[in-house]
């Protein structure tokens, strides 16, 4: 019986290998958490989120950069510097009875352009329900570079009932409930420092545990 030897040649087997490595290889590093309940990944636009407060002039589409993030696509804002909080406002996908939210994990990521010299304590993550809200502070605060968060939403993660600046309590299970079963606002603050500054936003994922 013959032996029939192939012989590639380099640049043949340059080829081969190319066609292999780009078969294997992924578009996104990042992809979509399939038991997110609901999410925003900021691919192709702003998804309907807005900014509230005190950037670019407020209650406006937040500004959308399609380059850079941890997906490719972010949306961001820049301060107005007129003293108040801006906060990244979510769109009606994430409203309504949302008791589902209950015992799952808030993910997202910020960015912050500023002097980073006179940060402020605020609420960082609000739902509200009507004249209810609960809120929840970050312990750190992000940086200028791309900082990840991770919040589980229940009585365990030191959720408060109450207002930042009013009074305020340890939220019961209850209470996240409560709230949850008609959300009719979800934000997500943007503003760290007192003076000028911008920010960012990408990635955001609500996922069962």
């Amino acid at each position: 019986m013959k032996t029939i030897q192939i012989t590639f040649k380099p640049l043949y087997l340059l080829l081969i290998l190319g066609l292999v490595f780009t078969s294997c290889s992924s578009d996104d590093d990042s992809p979509a958490n399939d038991d997110a309940i609901v999410d925003s990944l900021f691919r192709n636009d702003a998804e309907g989120w807005t900014i509230v407060g005190d950037a670019q002039g407020g209650f406006i589409e937040a500004s959308y950069s399609p380059d850079g993030g941890i997906i490719e696509g972010y949306i961001y804002a820049d301060d107005d510097v007129t003293g108040g909080v801006w906060y990244f406002s979510s769109p009606n996908s994430y409203h309504g009875n949302k008791q589902e939210y209950y015992g799952a994990t808030l993910k997202y990521s910020l960015f912050q352009n500023s002097n980073m010299s006179n940060q402020f304590a605020r609420e960082d993550i609000i739902f509200k329900s009507d004249e209810q809200q609960i809120y929840y502070e970050i312990a750190t605060y992000p940086t200028a570079d791309w900082t990840n968060y991770s919040v589980k939403i229940d009585e365990s993660s030191a959720w408060r009932y109450g207002t930042f600046e009013g009074e305020n309590t340890l939220a019961t299970k209850a209470q996240i409930k409560e709230v949850l079963s008609n959300v009719t606002d979800f934000w997500i603050r943007g503003e760290f420092e007192s003076g000028s500054d911008d920010g960012g936003l990408d990635k955001v994922e609500i996922i069962a545990e």
